[in-house]
This record gives structure tokens, C-alpha cells and sequence, in this order.
């Protein structure tokens, strides 16, 4: 009876040739993907072809110039430069297109194109499949059910208690801007929105713009 031992040699050769063609497949499939990013990004560029922009990284997009404490400046000069849209690259394959014109945004609005796969779905298991995840004709049988809630008979009542609240924020504003320090809205916003609320859902008068900080 004969027992064959592997030598050192052959072992590591074996061993060798194992890792060169785990290799070659991972460049391979590396690759593969790059020119897949590669077709993608020529094709967003073609499809926004009409949307002029400023230049942008081919991988960084324009998240170097949109540093944080000159993003909103940055924002309102593009505004300026190029009015009604403007592609925002986030990185190399993956744009968002940022609107300014009503009429844009009326046509965008209007239209019932699937939504996103990946904006909300994480969503899905707390609020379920509704009126904000649903597609397609169950999306248009639940907004026919709730479109009658909404229209403007039934919404007039509230205008007067939506321009107390927002009268409240910019009465609260004028005496702020007489400080000459920078005003930070979102806050006052969301405590406008709450007090909003309150009153037209709930006709409660909490009175939360009088308060510094959300409850």
C-alpha cells in the first residue's frame, strides 16, 4: 500500500495558481463593473444633455464644491447661473436633478411614474405599502379616496388659521433681525408647522411658536 505526500513545492504552486485565478476573476469582474459605470454615466449625460451644469468630477461630482458651511450659497449662485434646473452629480453614476420653475415642476408633479426603489422602501415596514409606496392603479384607487378630503371647499376654512401661524413666525422674525446675528429657520418652521397642525387637525391652541424649542 502506497501513500503519495505532496511536496512543499508542488503545495505552494497548487496554491499559487489558485490565487492568480481568484485574481484574474476579481479584475475581471472589476472591469465588468467599471464599464458598466462607464455606459450609465454616458447615458445620464446624455439624457441631461439638455440641463446645463457646472463642470463636475467624474467621480466626486460636486460634492467637493458643495462643502457644508457654503452649500446653500453655492445652491442660490446656481439658481442665478442656471435658472429652471440643474443637475447636482453626487457622485459618478448618480445625479439628482434640482428644480426652480413652477412650470417644471407642475409637469413632474403631474406625471405617475414608478416612484424610486430606494427612497422610501426602508419605510415599508413601518408604514406599510400606501398612498406613498404604492404604484400604479392601486396608487390611483387610493388617491381617488382621499382626494375628495383635500379639496378646496374643505380646505378654505384652515387659510385663516394657516396665516395666523405663519403671522406668528414673522412677527417672531422682525424682532429677531434687529439682533444682526444670522437667523436659523428651520426651527421656526417646524414649530410653525406644529402649531399649524394642531389648530386645523386637532383645534388645539397650543401655542408652540411661543416657545424656544420643539416639545
Amino acid at each position: 500500500m502506497s501513500v503519495s505526500v505532496l511536496s512543499p513545492s508542488r503545495l505552494l504552486g497548487d496554491v499559487s495558481g489558485i490565487l492568480q485565478a481568484a485574481s484574474l476573476l476579481i479584475l475581471l469582474l472589476l472591469l465588468i463593473k467599471a464599464v458598466q459605470l462607464y455606459l450609465h454615466r454616458q447615458w445620464l449625460l446624455k439624457a441631461l444633455q439638455q440641463f446645463p451644469c457646472p463642470p463636475s468630477h467624474w467621480l466626486f461630482g460636486h460634492i467637493q464644491e458643495l462643502q457644508q458651511d457654503q452649500e446653500l450659497q453655492r445652491i442660490q449662485k446656481w439658481v442665478e447661473t442656471f435658472p429652471s434646473a440643474c443637475p447636482h452629480w453626487l457622485w459618478g453614476g448618480k445625479v439628482r436633478v434640482q428644480l426652480y420653475d413652477p412650470d417644471y415642476m407642475k409637469v413632474i408633479l403631474g406625471r405617475s411614474d414608478p416612484k424610486s426603489h430606494g427612497s422610501y422602501r426602508f419605510l415599508a415596514p413601518w408604514i406599510g405599502y400606501g398612498l406613498l409606496l404604492l404604484n400604479g392603479q392601486t396608487w390611483f384607487q387610493h388617491r381617488r379616496m382621499l382626494t375628495p378630503a383635500f379639496h378646496y371647499d374643505i380646505l378654505k376654512p384652515y387659510v385663516g388659521l394657516m396665516a395666523d401661524s405663519v403671522r406668528v413666525m414673522l412677527d417672531k422674525w422682525e424682532e429677531l433681525l434687529g439682533q444682526d446675528s444670522p437667523l436659523e429657520v428651520f426651527q421656526h418652521v417646524s414649530l410653525m408647522t406644529l402649531d399649524t397642525i394642531m389648530k386645523c387637525a386637532f383645534r388645539h391652541w397650543q401655542r408652540a411658536q411661543h416657545s424656544r424649542h420643539l416639545p
